[in-house]
C-alpha cells in the first residue's frame, strides 16, 4: 500500500529543476489520504514520462505565465478507485496523434529527442502491472481568468 502523494511528490522531485527551469507553473489539488496497492517505483517513473512530455510541449508556449500544469487526485469511493488527472496549457494533441500516442516508438518529437517508448512505457505500467486505466484527450484549464487547452492524462488506479 502507498500513498499517491507519495508518488506524485517524488515524480515532481525529479522534474522540479527542469520545471523552473522552463518557468512552468504547477497546480495541485491533491488529496493527502489516498492511498493504491502497487508499485511505488514503477508508478513514478510513468508519472514523470507524463510531465516531461507535458514539459517539452509547453516549452513551446511563449508567455511564461501560460505555462500550466494541473494534476488532480480524487477517490471514486464507490468504485474503490483512484483517478489522477494530468492537464497541460500547452494547446492539446492532435487528434489524429492522439489515438496513437501509446504505441510503441510513435513519436511526435524528433529522432535525436524521442523514442517513442515513455508513453507506451507509462501505459504498460498502469493497465498490466497495475490493472489500471488510463486514457489521454484534450481538455481545458480554467486558471487567472483565463481558459487554456491542453492534453489531459486520465489514470484510474485501484486502492
Amino acid at each position: 500500500v502507498i500513498s499517491v502523494k507519495e508518488i506524485l511528490d517524488s515524480a515532481l522531485l525529479l522534474t522540479e529543476a527542469s520545471f523552473k527551469n522552463n518557468y512552468i507553473n504547477l497546480l495541485l489539488d491533491i488529496n493527502y489520504d489516498l492511498t493504491i496497492k502497487g508499485n511505488k517505483n514503477e508508478l513514478i517513473e510513468a508519472f514523470v514520462n507524463i510531465l516531461n512530455n507535458a514539459k517539452d510541449a509547453l516549452k513551446k508556449i511563449k508567455n511564461e505565465e501560460d505555462r500550466l500544469i494541473y494534476i488532480q487526485t480524487k477517490e471514486i469511493e464507490k468504485d474503490k478507485k483512484v483517478k489522477i488527472l494530468i492537464k497541460d496549457s500547452a494547446g492539446g494533441i492532435d487528434e489524429k496523434v492522439l489515438l496513437r500516442i501509446f504505441e510503441p516508438y510513435f513519436t511526435t518529437k524528433h529522432k535525436s529527442q524521442g523514442t517513442g517508448l515513455g508513453l507506451a512505457l507509462t501505459d504498460r505500467i498502469i493497465r498490466e502491472r497495475h490493472n489500471g486505466e488510463i486514457n489521454a484527450f484534450n481538455d481545458t484549464i480554467k486558471y487567472n481568468n483565463k481558459e487554456f487547452i491542453g492534453a489531459c492524462f486520465c489514470i484510474t488506479l485501484n486502492k
